[in-house]
Order: structure tokens, then C-alpha cells, then sequence
């Protein structure tokens, strides 16, 4: 199992783990959140949000 937490200003590292399931960092509010593409369909992440990648390749956002 891999996890990042999502700082709003770690997008590279974010990309590292989740590659092409990531979509670019976009701002509300002004706050930073990404797309993350899951078996379940797009999820936001939010600035402190972590992405857990488990061992069998299932996404998860934990808040």
C-alpha cells in the first residue's frame, strides 16, 4: 500500500502515484482540488485529502 496527502502543493508527487488517473490541480475559493479517476468514477481531492493506491491498484480518498 502507497498514500500521499495531497498539500496543494505536491501535484508531482501526486502524479507519481496516481499517473494518467490524475487530472491537473484546479482552484475554488481558493482552495486547491484534483480529479482523481477511481473504479467508482471521478473523486475530488481536496487540499489535505490522502490517496491511498492499495496492492491490488483500487484508489481511495480518505479526508
Amino acid at each position: 500500500m502507497r498514500k500521499v496527502q495531497y498539500t496543494g502543493n505536491n501535484f508531482d508527487e501526486i502524479k507519481e502515484l496516481c499517473g494518467d488517473k490524475i487530472l491537473a490541480p484546479y482552484f475554488c475559493m481558493g482552495f486547491s482540488m484534483l480529479s482523481l479517476l477511481t473504479d467508482d468514477g471521478f473523486v475530488t481531492v481536496n487540499e489535505g485529502d490522502t490517496i491511498l493506491l492499495d496492492d491490488s491498484g483500487k484508489f481511495t480518498v480518505i479526508p
